[in-house]
């Protein structure tokens, strides 16, 4: 292997930073390797501008100026600018993040180029260039469906409208699945059906189609005809529903704290000694609170859900408001039937008069108490 030398060494410091590797090598007939090794170790770098132009696959020079020039005061986009120049608008786009050239926005290109962007000048949908480009983009599409259908009713030799109700009425595919192979979206699908006058399948019909096998109602269908079986199931299902609903309320196995309201009035009642049980289950319902020896239940309940009165208008109810109005009587009359008293207290009674309402569980207790221990003590007299 040739030595280094020190002149061979002190050429390379003087020259490595504006020459060639390849130049070096051959001035100084060393491998390209051994020029790289010593520059290595002699901590020797190329000059930043020389670097660049010999990386340079064009012989363009760039300036910044000139670049603004075209950009900002002809106004021409970077396309435009690397078209005249003849290279890539990448380049273009290099150059200009290298120069920190602010680009400018969408909204000022627009307005720059109203010819390129119709909407720049302020045309609205009835403007003639507007229809003429949306009827031409319309056109198109029609022409490009109207040639698949004609290839749909080649391929099936029968018409859309059968293919359609063949594949969703006899072959049972979802209208998803008929989309899939029909190679339409399922909005033009749907779209179809009504056009044909095609009827959908009811959904408890086909219950089973559209559940996996480890769905529980798997295989399990409703008959069109049999109306009487499917409200059976319904009923069924609504009463293990409720079933668990209140299983659940009774465990406080809810994901969810009791109200503010609920808070303020248990707190009250613990102030004052009176026992409780919360989410107490009477029948088929479930209370707020309960003192289940003197038969004592207490509701507390918001004013938007349950329609407190001296809020909310009977006549002006919402159906929620209405559903939960007929609840509320359906568990009043079944708690009265069955021997229990229900006290219930609004929102604004409670945030407004707290101890109004504690009052009165209060003396409903205490009355109740007296009806125990009257009978009590008629015994011991006599």
């Amino acid at each position: 292997m040739k030595r280094w030398t020190k002149e061979d060494i002190e050429y390379l410091k003087n020259n490595y930073s504006n020459m060639l590797d390849k130049d070096l090598s051959l001035k100084l007939n060393r491998s390209l390797k051994s020029i790289s090794y010593v520059a290595v170790k002699y901590h020797l770098k190329k000059d930043n501008e020389f670097y660049e132009m010999s990386r340079k696959k064009t012989s363009i020079l760039f300036i910044k100026k000139e670049l603004e020039k075209k950009y900002f005061n002809e106004k021409k986009s970077m396309r435009k600018i690397a078209e005249e120049m003849n290279v890539g608008k990448t380049t273009i786009e290099h150059y200009f993040k290298k120069f920190k050239i602010k680009r400018r926005s969408h909204n000022e290109a627009r307005k720059i180029n109203p010819e390129k962007y119709a909407w720049a000048t302020g045309l609205t949908k009835t403007d003639p260039r507007i229809l003429k480009i949306a009827n031409g983009i319309k056109r198109s599409f029609n022409e490009k469906r109207i040639n698949k259908i004609k290839e749909l009713e080649l391929r099936y030799k029968k018409p859309l409208n059968e293919i359609i109700y063949d594949l969703y009425w006899n072959k049972e595919n979802s209208q998803e699945e008929v989309s899939e192979v029909l190679g339409f979206d399922r909005s033009i699908i749907i779209k179809f059906m009504k056009e044909f006058s095609i009827k959908k399948r009811p959904k408890y019909q086909y219950i089973s189609s559209l559940k996996g096998e480890n769905h529980p109602l798997f295989g399990k269908s409703w008959e069109l005809i049999n109306k009487d079986k499917a409200q059976l199931r319904k009923r069924q299902a609504s009463t293990r529903f409720r079933e668990l609903t209140i299983k659940r309320l009774q465990n406080n196995e809810f994901p969810f704290f009791d109200t503010k309201i609920e808070k303020d009035i248990a707190n009250g009642l613990i102030e004052r000694n009176i026992p409780f049980v919360k989410q107490f289950r009477i029948n088929n319902f479930v209370c707020d609170f309960a003192i289940p020896f003197i038969k004592i239940a207490i509701e507390c309940d918001g004013d938007y859900w349950h329609a407190n009165p001296q809020i909310y208008s009977l006549k002006k109810l919402t159906q929620t408001q209405i559903k939960k109005k007929i609840q509320d009587k359906q568990k009043e009359e079944a708690l009265r039937s069955s021997g229990w008293r229900l006290l219930r207290f609004y929102e604004t009674e409670i945030i407004s008069n707290r101890n109004d309402c504690l009052d009165k569980i209060q003396e409903v207790v205490e009355e109740e108490l007296k009806k125990i221990k009257s009978p009590i003590d008629g015994l011991m007299k006599s």
